[in-house]
C-alpha cells in the first residue's frame, strides 16, 4: 500500500499482515476487552503492532479508531515504537476515509482514563472527519470537551 513512515519509528516491516496465534502469543490479551483479538474482518489496516477499524458508534461519517494490539489502558505507558505505528495508522485512515467521503477537517484524539471519558480501558485514537455542517460552531475543536473553555 505505499505507506510512509517517519524516519526512526517502527524499523519492523511496514508491510499490512494478519497476526498468526503464535505472533501473538506474547502479547497481554484480555478476553473481556472488545479491541483485543479483533475479528480480521473488522480491520480496515494493520501494520506490526496496530490496527485500524470503523469506530462501532460514530461521530461523523468514517469515524475511526486505531488501536494498538498490546492490551495497554493508558497512552502515556506505551511504547515508542507503538507510538509511532498509532500515527503511521491514522495517515491510512485518513486515506481510507478520502477514499468514499470527502471531509474539510479532522479531530484525532485519546480519551485517557474514565475522568477524561474513556469508556474502553484499552488505548484507542479516534479518527473523526469533519464536515461543514456537522456542528452549530466548531471553534475551539477539541477544547469543547470542557463546554465553557471551547470559545476563546
Amino acid at each position: 500500500m505505499g505507506l510512509h513512515i517517519a524516519p526512526g519509528c517502527l524499523p519492523k516491516s511496514r508491510h499490512l499482515f494478519l497476526w498468526t496465534a503464535k505472533e501473538k502469543s506474547g502479547m497481554h490479551t484480555t478476553t473481556s476487552c472488545p479491541f483485543c483479538s479483533p475479528h480480521a474482518g473488522v480491520i480496515v489496516a494493520m501494520n506490526a503492532l496496530c490496527y485500524a477499524r470503523k469506530d462501532r458508534f460514530p461521530v461523523a461519517k468514517g469515524h475511526m479508531l486505531v488501536i494498538p494490539f498490546r492490551h495497554e489502558p493508558d497512552f502515556f505507558n506505551l511504547t515508542g515504537e507503538e507510538k509511532c505505528a498509532i500515527l503511521e495508522l491514522v495517515d491510512d485512515c485518513k486515506r481510507v476515509i478520502e477514499e468514499y467521503s470527502n471531509p474539510l477537517g479532522y479531530n484525532i484524539g485519546f480519551n485517557i482514563g474514565a475522568v477524561a471519558g474513556q469508556t474502553v480501558m484499552h488505548c484507542h485514537c479516534h479518527v473523526i472527519p469533519r464536515y461543514p455542517g456537522d456542528t452549530d460552531n466548531p471553534r475551539g475543536g477539541v477544547r469543547g470537551v470542557i463546554p465553557h473553555k471551547r470559545e476563546y
